[in-house]
């Protein structure tokens, strides 16, 4: 319940700043969608995100009162970033209206094929672009894949700790390992920032 709730956390700050906080791993990402997968087709329609992100919102909500206040944010795993981008009307506390309406416009974010459901890859960037900012360069609260492809460079320019030009397994730990051997063309054990982009687009355009 804990990995599902700081996950889905993290997923709530799409789009801003970078975080200075670890990625998780692939095996955390994978257990975290599972779980708002309950139909367990593959994907996360907008009912089940819905009702994650309820229970991410009720979870903090300990007097079941319908707002978050600042003492129950300080113990719950909102970080507050999210509660300061959700709180709309600045009234120092986050309405359960102002959380959803801002994690269903983190879902159209993330929602890169426009089919109204999020396929594990798309799940997958989300967890990514949370820690280094989606590109949107038409402030249409939409990424297109011409966006995308700036989204990726600007990803892996971040990812790429050690500034070598290209990821090393362990620079790339939220990508499963045969997800990273896919996207590996010339077989060579990293990443360059080409393969990270085009691995990413032919699993989004494929459906993989």
């Amino acid at each position: 319940m804990r990995l599902r709730l700081v996950l889905l956390a993290a997923a709530a700050l799409a789009a801003l700043a970078p975080a200075a906080r670890a990625f998780p791993t692939a095996a955390q990402i994978r257990a975290a969608f599972l779980e708002i997968d309950v139909s367990h087709n593959g994907a996360i329609n907008p009912e089940e995100w819905d009702r994650a992100s309820f229970a991410l919102f009720s979870a903090a909500d300990k007097n079941n009162d319908n707002f978050i206040d600042p003492s129950e944010l300080a113990a719950s795993a909102i970080a507050q970033d999210t509660f300061l981008r959700a709180d709309t009307d600045h009234d120092g506390r986050l309405s359960v209206g102002e959380f959803m309406e801002l994690r269903r416009a983190i879902f159209r974010i993330a929602d890169i094929d426009h089919d109204d459901n999020l396929t594990y890859v798309e799940y997958e960037l989300l967890i990514v672009m949370e820690h280094v900012g989606w590109v949107d360069r038409d402030h249409d609260g939409r990424i297109e894949l011409s966006e995308l492809k700036e989204s990726l460079v600007k990803a892996f320019d971040q990812l790429d700790t050690d500034h070598d030009g290209k990821l090393s397994p362990a620079e790339a730990v939220f990508m499963p390992a045969r997800e990273f051997k896919k996207f590996d063309a010339n077989h060579d054990g990293f990443l360059s920032s080409e393969e990270f982009v085009n691995g990413y687009r032919t699993a989004l355009l494929g459906g993989n």
